[in-house]
């Protein structure tokens, strides 16, 4: 610099107050640009390596889809407590032990039967559900009531899946199976609600050959990974106890989740229970 000018190569600026500042500050701008260009092609060079952050995807967001499973949902497509061991599904029966007096279990039953891949129920707009889908496990039983009942035969069935999207749409089966009986003449009954899904129809069938009208009342219960169904019919009449058969499917329900639970089923029907 001289005393009056300052010369920057072939560049010469009066060496004033103001020329000084403005000489300044462009030489602030020229660094920052320096380092910012640096900056920008190291990171071309190196890449981004943080962990977490890529594109498109927030730093709190993970990057992948291996992050841990939420835990299950009763009513999302988790599996949950499964029932595969034959012995356990046909504690969800109830036995001589959980049954009020008189009533026994019938001949052969329970034994363990093969839900048929074939079997769909259709519902009245044509969607079809298969009751089969995805099963494990096919019990039934029959029982036999005694003379003190409102109805003379008790046919069971419980169905085990292998998830609980599975024993839903086994239930959505088996439900319209029910209510779309082709014979007709079905109602479908306002009963209290058991589990997560279920649902009550009644029917009456004229006795064309003996002039007899009989009966028939059932249930169509979904817990879990459990389906169950329960018929009652009165061969002598055609009036069947909804109340009873309410409080039957009750009682089954109950010892569904208690083996769901782990735990071994105490619900009794027409007893105390704990």
């Amino acid at each position: 610099m001289r005393r009056s000018q300052i010369s920057l190569g072939p560049l010469t600026i009066n060496n004033t107050r103001s020329a000084r500042v403005s000489l300044t500050a462009a030489a602030a701008l020229l660094l920052a640009l320096l380092a910012l260009a640096a900056y920008g092609g190291a990171q071309v060079i190196a890449g981004d390596d943080s962990p977490g952050v890529s594109s498109g995807t927030s730093p709190r967001s993970p990057r992948t889809a291996s992050s841990a499973p939420s835990a299950p949902s009763p009513s999302g497509g988790a599996s949950g407590p499964v029932v595969r061991d034959a012995a356990s599904a046909e504690k969800i029966l109830p036995g001589p032990g959980s049954l009020p007096d008189g009533w026994a279990f019938a001949s052969g039953s329970p034994q363990k039967d093969t839900c048929r891949n074939g079997r769909v129920g259709t519902e009245k707009d044509g969607t079809l559900h298969y009751i089969c889908k995805g099963s494990l496990l096919d019990l039934t039983a029959w029982y036999a009531p005694g003379a003190a009942a409102g109805f003379d035969k008790v046919h069971m069935e419980v169905v085990t899946y292998s998830s609980h999207d599975a024993a839903a749409q086994g239930y959505l089966g088996q439900r319209a199976e029910e209510a779309n009986n082709p014979s007709g003449g079905v109602t479908e009954e306002r009963l209290p609600s058991y589990c997560e899904n279920s649902a009550f129809f009644s029917a009456v069938y004229p006795g064309i050959l003996d002039g007899v009208d009989r009966g028939e009342a059932r249930s169509v219960v979904h817990c879990g990974t459990v389906m169950f169904s329960i018929y009652v019919m009165n061969e002598h009449g055609s009036s069947v106890d909804l109340d009873t058969l309410s409080a039957l499917s009750h009682t089954v329900a109950t010892r569904a989740q208690q083996t769901l639970n782990g735990e071994t089923p105490t619900a009794a029907f027409g007893r105390s229970s704990t």
